[in-house]
Protein backbone atom coordinates (compact mmCIF):
# COMPACT_ATOMS: atom_id res chain seq x y z
CA UNK A 1 0.00 0.00 0.00
CA UNK A 2 1.22 3.29 -0.99
CA UNK A 3 1.34 6.49 1.51
CA UNK A 4 -1.21 7.79 -0.31
CA UNK A 5 -3.38 4.76 -0.48
CA UNK A 6 -2.89 4.66 3.69
CA UNK A 7 -3.51 8.42 4.57
CA UNK A 8 -6.70 8.21 2.36
CA UNK A 9 -7.28 5.02 4.36
CA UNK A 10 -6.81 6.76 7.61
CA UNK A 11 -9.14 9.13 6.71
CA UNK A 12 -12.33 7.40 5.23
CA UNK A 13 -11.88 4.87 7.47
CA UNK A 14 -12.52 7.11 10.49
CA UNK A 15 -15.17 9.62 11.79
CA UNK A 16 -12.27 12.29 10.73
CA UNK A 17 -13.68 12.72 7.20
CA UNK A 18 -17.26 12.92 8.43
CA UNK A 19 -16.35 15.25 11.16
CA UNK A 20 -14.16 17.50 8.63
CA UNK A 21 -17.69 17.38 5.82
CA UNK A 22 -19.72 17.75 9.06
CA UNK A 23 -18.17 21.18 10.30
CA UNK A 24 -18.61 22.65 6.70
CA UNK A 25 -22.23 21.36 5.52
CA UNK A 26 -24.14 22.06 8.63
CA UNK A 27 -23.20 25.80 8.25
CA UNK A 28 -24.04 25.92 4.40
CA UNK A 29 -27.30 24.89 5.21
CA UNK A 30 -27.75 26.71 8.44
CA UNK A 31 -26.95 29.73 7.02
CA UNK A 32 -30.00 30.31 4.23
CA UNK A 33 -32.10 29.07 6.73
CA UNK A 34 -31.70 31.69 9.63
CA UNK A 35 -31.22 34.42 7.46
CA UNK A 36 -34.31 33.80 5.94
CA UNK A 37 -36.52 32.76 8.73
CA UNK A 38 -34.33 34.92 11.47
CA UNK A 39 -37.33 37.25 12.05
CA UNK A 40 -39.83 34.31 13.06
CA UNK A 41 -36.68 32.64 14.92
CA UNK A 42 -36.16 35.88 17.13
CA UNK A 43 -39.70 37.65 16.94
CA UNK A 44 -39.92 37.70 20.73
CA UNK A 45 -37.14 36.63 23.06
CA UNK A 46 -38.75 37.43 26.22
CA UNK A 47 -39.03 40.38 28.47
CA UNK A 48 -41.11 42.43 25.77
CA UNK A 49 -38.27 43.11 23.79
CA UNK A 50 -38.73 43.12 20.07
CA UNK A 51 -36.09 42.30 17.48
CA UNK A 52 -37.23 43.29 13.66
CA UNK A 53 -34.31 41.31 11.24
CA UNK A 54 -33.48 43.12 8.29
CA UNK A 55 -34.71 41.92 5.18
CA UNK A 56 -33.08 38.13 3.62
CA UNK A 57 -30.55 38.50 1.02
CA UNK A 58 -28.65 36.11 -0.40
CA UNK A 59 -25.41 38.41 0.31
CA UNK A 60 -26.42 37.55 4.45
CA UNK A 61 -26.90 34.01 3.86
CA UNK A 62 -23.76 33.81 2.13
CA UNK A 63 -21.88 36.18 5.29
CA UNK A 64 -23.37 33.97 8.02
CA UNK A 65 -22.04 30.55 6.19
CA UNK A 66 -18.97 31.98 5.94
CA UNK A 67 -18.46 33.64 9.25
CA UNK A 68 -19.42 30.36 10.60
CA UNK A 69 -16.88 28.42 8.01
CA UNK A 70 -13.93 30.42 8.79
CA UNK A 71 -14.27 29.77 12.45
CA UNK A 72 -15.63 26.24 13.09
CA UNK A 73 -14.48 24.40 9.83
CA UNK A 74 -11.00 26.07 10.31
CA UNK A 75 -10.32 24.98 13.52
CA UNK A 76 -11.83 21.48 12.72
CA UNK A 77 -9.54 21.11 9.60
CA UNK A 78 -6.36 22.24 11.20
CA UNK A 79 -6.66 19.57 13.90
CA UNK A 80 -7.62 16.92 11.39
CA UNK A 81 -4.82 18.24 9.61
CA UNK A 82 -2.06 18.67 12.81
CA UNK A 83 -3.28 14.58 13.42
CA UNK A 84 -2.17 13.88 10.23
CA UNK A 85 1.24 15.82 9.79
CA UNK A 86 2.71 16.03 13.32
CA UNK A 87 3.62 12.05 12.77
CA UNK A 88 6.34 12.87 15.14
CA UNK A 89 4.30 13.00 18.02
CA UNK A 90 4.37 8.78 17.69
CA UNK A 91 7.90 8.13 18.11
CA UNK A 92 7.09 4.23 17.12
CA UNK A 93 5.45 5.48 13.89
CA UNK A 94 7.22 7.74 12.70
CA UNK A 95 10.39 5.52 13.25
CA UNK A 96 8.53 3.49 10.86
CA UNK A 97 8.08 5.42 8.47
CA UNK A 98 11.40 7.45 8.28
CA UNK A 99 13.75 4.43 7.77
CA UNK A 100 11.34 3.05 4.63
CA UNK A 101 11.12 6.33 3.14
CA UNK A 102 12.81 9.69 2.43
CA UNK A 103 10.67 12.48 4.84
CA UNK A 104 9.21 14.34 1.65
CA UNK A 105 7.39 11.13 0.53
CA UNK A 106 5.88 11.25 3.74
CA UNK A 107 4.97 14.85 4.11
CA UNK A 108 4.03 15.54 0.72
CA UNK A 109 0.63 13.25 0.43
CA UNK A 110 -0.27 13.77 4.00
CA UNK A 111 0.00 17.54 2.89
CA UNK A 112 -2.32 16.89 -0.95
CA UNK A 113 -4.47 15.27 0.78
CA UNK A 114 -5.87 17.02 3.76
CA UNK A 115 -5.87 19.88 1.79
CA UNK A 116 -7.42 18.39 -1.46
CA UNK A 117 -10.29 17.00 1.58
CA UNK A 118 -10.79 20.49 2.90
CA UNK A 119 -11.24 22.17 -0.39
CA UNK A 120 -13.72 19.48 -1.57
CA UNK A 121 -16.13 19.63 1.81
CA UNK A 122 -15.33 23.47 1.58
CA UNK A 123 -16.86 23.33 -1.52
CA UNK A 124 -19.37 20.46 -1.31
CA UNK A 125 -20.79 22.86 1.49
CA UNK A 126 -20.96 26.27 -0.68
CA UNK A 127 -23.14 24.13 -3.07
CA UNK A 128 -24.93 23.82 -0.22
CA UNK A 129 -25.70 27.13 0.59
CA UNK A 130 -25.81 28.42 -2.70
CA UNK A 131 -28.88 25.74 -3.95
CA UNK A 132 -30.47 26.85 -0.02
CA UNK A 133 -30.05 30.36 -0.41
CA UNK A 134 -31.64 30.51 -4.24
CA UNK A 135 -34.32 28.43 -3.17
CA UNK A 136 -35.48 30.26 0.18
CA UNK A 137 -34.33 33.71 -0.84
CA UNK A 138 -33.32 34.83 -4.19
CA UNK A 139 -30.24 33.25 -6.84
CA UNK A 140 -26.72 33.99 -6.71
CA UNK A 141 -24.84 34.49 -9.33
CA UNK A 142 -22.73 31.23 -10.48
CA UNK A 143 -19.40 33.09 -11.38
CA UNK A 144 -19.14 34.51 -7.86
CA UNK A 145 -20.18 31.59 -6.52
CA UNK A 146 -17.76 29.36 -8.42
CA UNK A 147 -14.54 32.15 -7.85
CA UNK A 148 -15.27 31.67 -4.44
CA UNK A 149 -14.60 28.15 -3.83
CA UNK A 150 -11.50 28.75 -6.17
CA UNK A 151 -10.19 31.23 -3.53
CA UNK A 152 -11.07 29.18 -0.50
CA UNK A 153 -9.10 26.21 -1.99
CA UNK A 154 -6.25 28.28 -2.48
CA UNK A 155 -6.71 29.80 1.18
CA UNK A 156 -7.32 25.79 2.63
CA UNK A 157 -4.18 25.26 0.68
CA UNK A 158 -2.02 27.32 2.47
CA UNK A 159 -3.47 26.48 5.76
CA UNK A 160 -2.70 22.59 5.59
CA UNK A 161 0.99 23.76 4.63
CA UNK A 162 1.08 25.93 7.65
CA UNK A 163 -0.25 23.15 9.73
CA UNK A 164 3.00 21.32 7.77
CA UNK A 165 5.66 24.14 8.45
CA UNK A 166 4.27 23.71 12.29
CA UNK A 167 4.77 19.87 12.27
CA UNK A 168 8.33 20.63 11.36
CA UNK A 169 8.73 23.02 14.01
CA UNK A 170 7.43 21.22 17.13
CA UNK A 171 5.96 17.66 17.58
CA UNK A 172 2.66 17.25 19.47
CA UNK A 173 -0.59 17.79 17.94
CA UNK A 174 -2.07 19.95 20.20
CA UNK A 175 1.36 22.34 19.98
CA UNK A 176 0.94 22.01 16.06
CA UNK A 177 -2.76 23.61 16.15
CA UNK A 178 -2.27 26.04 18.65
CA UNK A 179 1.47 27.51 16.39
CA UNK A 180 -1.09 27.26 13.28
CA UNK A 181 -3.89 29.36 15.08
CA UNK A 182 -1.57 31.75 16.25
CA UNK A 183 0.10 32.53 12.79
CA UNK A 184 -3.46 32.47 11.35
CA UNK A 185 -4.60 34.74 13.56
CA UNK A 186 -1.93 37.25 13.49
CA UNK A 187 -1.94 37.71 9.14
CA UNK A 188 -5.21 39.45 8.91
CA UNK A 189 -3.68 41.69 12.16
CA UNK A 190 -1.01 42.68 10.13
CA UNK A 191 -3.36 43.29 7.42
CA UNK A 192 -4.77 46.03 9.65
CA UNK A 193 -1.58 47.32 11.06
CA UNK A 194 -0.33 47.97 7.87
CA UNK A 195 -3.21 48.35 5.46
CA UNK A 196 -0.88 48.37 1.77
CA UNK A 197 0.04 44.62 2.28
CA UNK A 198 -3.63 43.63 3.19
CA UNK A 199 -4.51 43.01 -0.50
CA UNK A 200 -1.55 40.65 -0.57
CA UNK A 201 -1.94 38.63 2.64
CA UNK A 202 -3.69 34.88 2.05
CA UNK A 203 -6.10 35.88 4.90
CA UNK A 204 -7.78 38.41 2.48
CA UNK A 205 -9.13 35.46 0.70
CA UNK A 206 -11.57 34.22 3.29
CA UNK A 207 -13.95 37.14 2.61
CA UNK A 208 -13.67 36.73 -1.23
CA UNK A 209 -17.18 34.73 -1.35
CA UNK A 210 -19.25 37.19 -0.51
CA UNK A 211 -17.54 39.84 -1.66
CA UNK A 212 -17.24 38.40 -5.02
CA UNK A 213 -21.20 37.94 -4.41
CA UNK A 214 -21.53 41.77 -3.41
CA UNK A 215 -19.93 42.46 -7.26
CA UNK A 216 -16.54 42.34 -6.29
CA UNK A 217 -14.01 40.98 -9.59
CA UNK A 218 -12.12 38.01 -9.14
CA UNK A 219 -8.80 40.02 -10.27
CA UNK A 220 -8.97 41.92 -6.63
CA UNK A 221 -7.75 38.48 -5.11
CA UNK A 222 -5.14 37.79 -7.60
CA UNK A 223 -2.39 39.47 -5.38
CA UNK A 224 -3.89 37.27 -2.27
CA UNK A 225 -4.19 34.37 -4.21
CA UNK A 226 -0.47 34.40 -5.56
CA UNK A 227 0.64 34.84 -2.19
CA UNK A 228 -1.24 31.98 -1.19
CA UNK A 229 0.38 29.72 -3.28
CA UNK A 230 3.65 30.95 -3.02
CA UNK A 231 3.48 30.61 0.94
CA UNK A 232 1.95 27.12 0.60
CA UNK A 233 5.33 26.25 -1.59
CA UNK A 234 7.98 27.88 0.84
CA UNK A 235 6.06 26.27 3.92
CA UNK A 236 6.29 22.28 2.42
CA UNK A 237 10.06 23.70 1.54
CA UNK A 238 10.99 24.82 4.97
CA UNK A 239 8.84 22.24 6.59
CA UNK A 240 10.34 19.22 4.80
CA UNK A 241 14.37 20.44 5.42
CA UNK A 242 12.98 20.67 9.12
CA UNK A 243 11.45 17.14 9.45
CA UNK A 244 14.84 15.82 7.29
CA UNK A 245 16.91 17.45 10.44
CA UNK A 246 14.88 15.94 13.25
CA UNK A 247 16.26 13.75 15.05
CA UNK A 248 13.48 10.80 15.83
Amino acid sequence: MTLSRMELARLFRTPRWAGLAAAYALFGLLGPIVTRYQEALFRNVGGGIRIEAPAPTPSAAITSFVGNASQVGLIVTIFIAAGSLAFDAHPEWSAFLRTRVPVERVLFPKFGINAAASAMCFGLATIVAWVATTMLIDPLPAGAMLGGIGCWTLYLTFVVSVVALAAGMVRGVVGVAGLTVVALLVLPLIGELVPGVKPWLPSTLVGSLVELVDGASLESFARAAITAGCGAALCLAISARLLARREV
